[in-house]
């Protein structure tokens, strides 16, 4: 029978029951890492364990992985690297909105190793984490953090960036504008700020702040 004929979704699943779904879960757990994971958050959640310990849980054990990746297991990452930023912009955010900016910052962290241990272009990854500079804004806002403290972080990123991951941060901070101005505003006092210092050794770090000032400045203005 073809894979048309016999659908893998939701609904087919369901009527395989409970328990045999479970026991070929379980079955899949053992050899595929990113399902024992994703499986082990859900059990804690379900538990009713705190939801943002279960996902700090998840971003150490997923971060504690050596091995070299190819093309399809850096897929595989970058679905469960999704899951997780859904999980943090909407499950965390809503009941310890406190704690979601940390974590959505920690999952670029985790990109940033998925790229160390591949050659492929990662381009579902960069996918993932374009998405994840839309909900840091968001979530750190929720969460009532400091425009200039966000705009520290934010600097530090753009300057320790090495495989693309942040790359969409500043265009996300300026499409907050009409809902996030201090962030906006003081992003650019401190890029302003640090650009009237002499340049020093590091004139890259000089240039990728000039950089990020301009984009801002372009597309907050827009």
């Amino acid at each position: 029978m073809s894979n048309e004929e016999n659908p893998i979704d939701a609904k087919a699943l369901a009527a395989v029951g409970p328990g045999r779904l479970g026991t070929l879960l379980a079955g899949a757990a053992m050899t595929n890492p990113c399902v024992r994971r994703r499986l082990q958050f859900e059990l804690s959640a379900q538990k009713g364990e705190n939801v943002a310990d279960a996902v700090h849980q998840w971003i150490s054990e997923f971060g504690a992985q050596t091995s070299f990746l190819d093309a399809e297991q850096v897929g595989e990452l970058a679905e469960e690297l999704d899951a997780m930023r859904v999980t943090i912009a909407s499950n965390v955010s809503g009941v310890a909105p406190d704690l979601a900016p940390d974590l959505m910052w920690q999952l670029f962290t985790l990109a940033g190793t998925i790229f160390e241990r591949t050659t492929e272009e990662g381009w579902e990854v960069s996918r993932v984490v374009d998405e994840a500079c839309s909900d840091l804004v968001r979530v750190s806002v929720d969460a009532g953090v400091e425009p200039m403290e966000f705009s520290m972080k934010v600097v530090a990123a753009i300057i320790s960036e090495q495989y693309g991951e942040y790359r969409a941060l500043i265009r996300a901070i300026a499409s907050a504008q009409p809902w996030a101005r201090a962030y906006v505003s003081d992003l650019k006092v401190l890029l302003h700020r640090l650009l009237e210092e002499p340049p020093g050794p590091n004139s890259e770090r000089f240039r990728d702040l000039r950089r990020s000032l301009q984009e801002l400045d372009s597309l907050s203005a827009t």
